[in-house]
């Protein structure tokens, strides 16, 4: 049995315009172990985050949850933690339009990369979380 990866999409706040959607990455290992990883913040002091075993509708308002796939082979919750968390938080002056959105794109392409997860799943749920952020209902 392999790890689980879901997109988590969250209702914006203070409004609920499709920008202002927090998304986050939830695995779920084979032992039954939980993590969300997520950066946090807002513009230029965001960062990276990881909530072990909690529930994701604990996280605010869940109006998605969007399957990703299973993760090719085998790998620790640890290994897991370090890959994504490499995934760069950009905080910088050019940076003004980058949020937790972009992140979860770019965590999901170094999963691509070290070889855990597929082009095609990642495309596949990154229109999906883009759909759920456009279904915003204060747009």
């Amino acid at each position: 049995m392999s790890t689980k990866t879901y997109i988590l999409v969250y209702e914006g706040s203070p409004l609920d315009y499709a920008e202002y959607r927090h998304t986050a990455l939830h695995f779920v290992f084979p032992r039954g172990l939980t993590t969300t990883m997520h950066v946090v913040g807002t513009q230029g002091l965001f960062q990276f985050e990881e909530d072990i075993d909690q529930d994701p509708g604990e996280g605010g308002n869940l109006v998605k949850t969007i399957a990703v796939g299973p993760l090719t082979g085998s790998i620790s919750a640890a290994a897991l933690k370090k890959a994504v968390s490499a995934t760069p938080v950009k905080n910088g002056r050019n940076d003004l339009e980058w949020n937790c959105q972009n992140w979860v794109g770019d965590a999901l392409a170094g999963l691509v990369e070290i070889g855990y997860l597929s082009e095609v799943q990642r495309t596949g749920a990154i229109d999906q979380m883009l759909d759920a952020c456009l279904e915003a209902k204060d747009e």
